[in-house]
């Protein structure tokens, strides 16, 4: 059978067996295929999964706000030691200039005093520190300090400097600048005297507290690589 079309003015016999678009047999057949997903219980499962709280989500916050707050507390460590590292070596330093003073620089003998006096109580309230206190080697090392203090304590009073609370020593300006300058420099430049003794352990606690300060920032309490944790890549937040 052939077609003659240019006798053919109306061409739309040529696709009427065709559906159209949005209206016949294709889309006649789409109630089918609802009815099926309503049957098989589809529907019912995506309502409920798109309505439900979200579960992933919310454990991944709560392992962020672990991580957060996991991430404050090694900060805080940190920090803590970093203050105890500071003052020792203060500590220190004040000894080495109470040592290289001359004798005849009274002004800068009481100056040194005092300042060695500020940093020593700076370390001693430092290693109090909550954070610092069950570090075994700094408080091992802090009893030291307390016991030598004990140990020369008719020299220190001598010059003004007495024992206080929690460790600390307490200071009488007045009492120190009457002290002979020759005193001064027996107790803390001499070798084997209580100053070269103090500078000794707080060059330990030193040591010390500024490996912890590393350590608190960079691992973990399991000994891991802050880095990683809990899946994510970083344990802190910027």
């Amino acid at each position: 059978m052939s077609i003659n079309i240019q006798a053919k003015t109306d061409y739309s016999s040529l696709f009427s067996s065709l559906p159209n678009s949005k209206s016949d047999s294709f889309n006649s057949m789409s109630w089918l295929k609802d009815y099926g997903l309503v049957k098989s219980g589809a529907y019912g499962k995506l309502m409920k999964a798109y309505y439900a709280e979200d579960k992933t989500s919310e454990s991944a916050s709560k392992i962020v706000s672990e991580d957060v707050k996991k991430a404050s507390s090694k900060n805080t460590a940190s920090e803590s030691y970093g203050k105890v590292a500071e003052a020792a070596g203060s500590v220190q330093s004040s000894i080495e200039k109470i040592r290289k003073a001359s004798e005849e620089d009274t002004d800068l003998l009481v100056s040194a005093v005092k300042s060695f006096v500020k940093s020593y109580n700076s370390m001693i309230e430092a290693a109090a520190d909550k954070e610092v206190v069950n570090d075994s080697s700094i408080s091992s090392r802090i009893t030291v300090l307390s016991s030598l203090s004990n140990g020369y304590t008719e020299k220190m009073d001598s010059m003004g400097l007495m024992a206080g609370k929690g460790g600390k020593i307490e200071i009488d300006e007045d009492k120190l600048k009457a002290a002979k300058a020759s005193d001064i420099k027996d107790l803390f430049a001499e070798k084997s005297s209580y100053g070269y003794s103090v500078s000794v352990s707080a060059g330990m606690v030193q040591s010390n507290a500024s490996y912890a300060a590393t350590r608190s920032s960079i691992y973990n309490g399991n000994a891991t690589a802050a880095g990683v944790s809990n899946g994510y890549m970083f344990d802190t937040l910027t």
